[in-house]
């Protein structure tokens, strides 16, 4: 299992894929906040079908969706 943070920012997200057995980072990116970047977001996600979501600040920044 993979754990995927996300921090989130008003102009930028940055996420890191941490595995969750060894809490070791093996990757990480960082978009701008708007939807063509969320789509490559996602696409860099799929590398680990099998993956949970940390998303910081859910209820503010990351609720609002596209800036």
């Amino acid at each position: 299992m993979l754990l995927l943070g996300v921090d989130l920012h008003k102009s930028t997200h940055t996420a890191a894929a941490v595995a969750a057995d060894s809490q070791r980072q093996l990757s990480s990116v960082t978009i701008l906040a708007s939807l063509l970047e969320y789509r490559r977001l996602l696409r860099w996600a799929r590398q680990w079908p099998q993956r949970i979501w940390a998303v910081e600040n859910a209820n503010g920044l990351g609720r609002q969706g596209v800036h």
